[in-house]
């Protein structure tokens, strides 16, 4: 028979072999510091509490922009429209569900794809998967439909920085200092106090922080921490919720700079990360520039030359002291950019320079930070962006830039490109439907509140929404917990997806999961320094509250004030790069005097006149979009012979990962699709199990990392077929973060279809010449002595050698060095497994011992 198996989603996430991809009408051609100081709190669970904050009440999405004779920014081009019908709306409430929950649905709504927005459209998900997006996906049957007439269907917001350990402490509201660098409040250096804040969440806490931030949209975070179950932690291998992506590398310290260190120039840090292990990431986000000093911009100086750290694989987090050549050298490194400007502003009176950003074109993604100074979900973040961008950035950003942010460029900054963020066929079925009220298109999620988030799913399973829409047969999550959101009946499944429920959740939040109105001490986004710009903003005379008078101020709608306060400022003039008098942050060329110039998108990264979220190759130049095995990955790019549309990795040989000589040999960091092994052997702990091709040849066995469970009905003998990402853990070959599907399920558990490979003891310990190549493989020794009790004496790991191959419990929990030296085994049947600098045999059971003279287990 055939089943799939789940690792962590209650429904799975498995990626086919093939999978059909269509879209209908046209096609659409995303650790902390350990600082510790007092809080105070609140256990309720939501509130109607108003207060200030710099958020633009505008609901309109009009934006208007002065730009005569200061340059003319922004402007990028608006998605396109497909009309594709109305749709029937609900009697009541936002969606009608009909059908029964299954391994397919089909969701109707406005489709917000990457580059054109399908009113009345649909998407249609088989086992968590999208398979269709466009204006009709109903072509093939559906065990469920949920119509959403008046609601936006996008992607799960992905939230690209949070330290979400610190999730247990209460927000700084107008901020107790205004600071130049981020040790002045780590440290309490230059004459400022230290942030009082704690760490060390407790497990409701931080799960507490993960909900808040589904209910406003989110499916991934990048967090420096997290729980098991709701979001997808993407910094973290044990919290992706099955989905098969290397985890993304949160720096918080990548100059080694955690005691404190400020240096004006040069580069005397401390022991920085490397160019080589950024190499190796898939995505790497360093916190660099977070402040408005030399200090800060020479964190930048030197992250870039001395050593390089800026790769295309890089998203600096805050990026807040950088000039127009910094920025420049982003560009040219396809870097990005993680903006916090709720965090920043209220720290520092000023955030990241993101329109000179846009304009030279730097990918722009939000995150929220942390609690204590940023937002408590993307949806305030975006209502932060929303803001300023509208007073203070001459409304730079369209509605859908902003939206970009939170999905396209998210998914970018995280290395998801080729998997989330984004509503496209082979992507996984992390989606977020906003009711729609007064917005249109992205309006909807910019504008959006936790009580209009109708559904939220994860690779297609439901994690909170409508009370009416989950307790469906479409759904079936009638069993997740009730929650009164402002008056909107909905469900949290809390219980469902994690080790804890609602209502602890809720007795143990500090800072309630959402309000109705501004929330309680918001992080004011509202620019402020009390010496250089005290009065904000002058309507007509300093339109943009930098402090810079309108007749002298060199981008008098867009905000770039001079710093006097510092102790090593960095510039004491409004910056022009090119001496033009249009300042560098609203000048469409900042290195070319006028306003005329080939200017790069940060909306097409290759520069090949192709969109990002549609570009087949993002990062390779290929305009023809060529694209052989039809799998969504361009010719120019795929480096994969049969089609693996989304994140399904390439289908390889066990030999091609496991021998470095092979000539298709799979280096570390690569997802690959393994198919047809057979399970030899399950870890005790559960978190994980050996597998082999069965055909005892050399190179043909690999260790399976699970880490948070094996599939429940895994046994030794299934055959799976196995996705993931090939890790050397300590000299051992594994495959991280799998998704599992067992396509044969043994008829007797624990019957093996081939026997163990004999093997001499010599050629498979710790030297032996053999070893290496039989790493993870079934084999048998015979005629072995016992001849040292225990190897690691003084320390005791229950281990003893026979003929020199030392022999291990890890699946086999029962067994100890018991035996005396000089006891005789006919034979030991085990996995060879490598740890702590040694081959180990690792036998069964005791069905794995032939006949002896001592044995090693009660």
């Amino acid at each position: 028979m055939s089943t799939r198996a789940r690792l962590s989603l209650p429904l799975p996430l498995v990626l086919p072999l093939v999978l059909p991809l269509t879209a209908a009408c046209s096609d659409d051609g995303t650790s902390a510091d350990d600082e510790v100081g007092t809080t105070s709190g609140t256990d309720d669970v939501g509130t109607d509490e108003s207060g200030e904050s710099g958020e633009s009440t505008d609901t309109t999405g009009e934006d208007e922009t002065d730009s005569e004779d200061t340059g003319t920014t922004g402007g990028e081009e608006e998605a396109a429209i497909v009309e594709c019908g109305e749709l029937q709306p609900a009697a009541s409430g936002t969606c009608v569900a009909e059908g029964s929950a299954g391994t397919s649905t089909l969701l109707r709504g406005d489709v917000l794809t990457p580059e054109t927005v399908y009113r009345g459209g649909s998407v249609r998900i088989e086992d968590g998967l999208v398979t269709c997006a466009g204006c009709d996906c109903s072509d093939e049957p559906v065990d469920a439909t949920i119509t959403c007439a008046d609601a936006v269907i996008s992607p799960g917001l992905i939230n690209t920085h949070d330290h979400i350990t610190y999730a247990n402490n209460w927000p700084i509201g107008e901020g107790v200092d205004r600071y130049e660098h981020r040790h002045d409040w780590r440290k309490g250096l230059n004459g400022h106090s230290t942030l009082p804040y704690n760490g060390s969440a407790s497990a409701e806490e931080v799960t507490g922080a993960e909900l808040r931030f589904v209910m406003g949209g989110a499916t991934s975070t990048a967090s420096a921490g997290g729980r098991w179950g709701l979001l997808r932690n993407v910094d973290s291998s044990g919290d992706l919720e099955g989905l098969s992506l290397t985890p993304a590398d949160s720096d918080t310290f990548p100059l080694d700079d955690s005691n404190g260190t400020q240096i004006a120039s040069g580069c005397n840090y401390g022991d920085t990360t490397t160019a080589a292990w950024v190499a190796q990431q898939e995505a790497y986000l360093p916190h660099l520039s977070e402040g408005i000093d030399s200090y800060a911009q020479n964190e930048f100086e030197c992250a870039s030359t001395n050593p390089d750290l800026l790769e295309r694989q890089t998203a600096l987090v805050h990026a807040v002291g950088v000039t127009a050549e910094d920025v420049q050298a982003m560009a040219e490194t396809q870097a990005k950019v993680i903006w916090s400007p709720r965090s920043n502003v209220v720290l520092y009176g000023q955030t990241a320079p993101v329109t000179l950003m846009d304009a030279l074109g730097v990918q722009i993604a939000l995150g929220t930070d942390w609690i204590p100074s940023g937002s408590m979900n993307l949806l305030r973040e975006l209502a932060c962006a929303q803001g300023l961008n509208d007073d203070y950035f001459a409304g730079h950003f369209s509605d859908k830039q902003l939206w970009e942010m939170v999905t396209t460029n998210a998914a970018f900054a995280i290395g998801g490109q080729r998997g989330v963020g984004m509503i496209k066929p082979g992507y996984v079925a992390d989606l977020a439907i906003f009711a729609k009220g007064e917005e249109i298109d992205h309006g909807a999620v910019i504008r959006g509140h936790e009580s209009t988030v109708s559904l939220v799913l994860r690779g297609g399973t439901p994690l909170y929404g409508d009370a009416e829409l989950l307790a469906s047969a479409a759904l079936g999550a009638s069993a997740c917990e009730s929650l009164d959101v402002c008056g909107e009946a909905k469900l949290a499944c809390v219980a469902e997806d994690t080790t804890t429920t609602l209502a602890d959740v809720v007795s143990e939040v500090t800072y309630p999961l959402f309000y109705c109105d501004v929330p309680e001490d918001e992080p004011s986004c509202v620019p402020w320094r009390p010496v250089e710009f005290p009065d904000g903003i002058i309507p007509g005379e300093d339109d943009d509250g930098d402090g810079v008078a309108n007749d002298v101020d060199n981008c008098p709608t867009v905000f770039n004030p001079v710093f006097t306060t510092p102790a090593a400022p960095y510039y004491d003039e409004q910056p022009d790069t090119d001496a033009d008098d249009i300042g560098d942050v609203c000048d469409p060329c900042p290195f070319d005097v006028g306003t005329e110039c080939a200017a790069p998108s940060a909306n097409d990264l290759d520069g090949d006149g192709v969109a990002n979220g549609v570009d087949n190759c993002p990062y390779d130049q290929n305009a023809d979009q060529a694209d052989a095995d039809a799998d969504g990955h361009g010719d120019a790019c795929d480096a994969c012979a049969d089609a693996n549309p989304g994140l399904l990795g390439c289908s390889v040989s066990v030999e091609a990962v496991q021998n470095p000589d092979h000539p298709d040999h799979v280096p570390e960091g690569e997802t690959v699709l393994l198919a047809g092994l057979t399970v030899t052997g399950l870890r005790s702990d559960d978190a994980g199990f050996f597998a082999e091709t069965g055909t005892g040849e050399a190179w043909t066995g690999i260790m399976i990392y699970t880490g948070s469970g094996n599939p429940d009905d895994l046994d030794v003998g299934d055959v799976v077929s196995v996705e993931g990402v090939v890790t050397e853990y300590y000299d051992l070959t594994e495959i991280t973060n799998p998704t599992v599907t067992i396509t044969t399920q043994t008829a007797t558990p624990g019957e093996l279809p081939f026997s163990a490979k004999l093997m001499s003891a010599a050629d498979i310990q710790t030297g032996g010449a053999l070893a290496e190549a039989h790493e993870s493989m079934l084999l048998v020794v015979e005629d072995v002595v016992l001849d040292v009790l225990n190897p690691d004496n003084p320390d005791d790991y229950d281990e003893f050698s026979v003929d020199g191959l030392r022999i291990n419990d890890a699946l086999f929990a029962d067994l100890d060095n018991t035996c005396a030296v000089g006891s005789s085994f006919a034979s030991i049947t085990g996995v060879l497994d490598y740890g702590f600098s040694n081959f180990k045999l690792e036998p069964r059971g005791a069905e794995d011992f032939g006949q002896l003279d001592c044995q090693p287990w009660p």
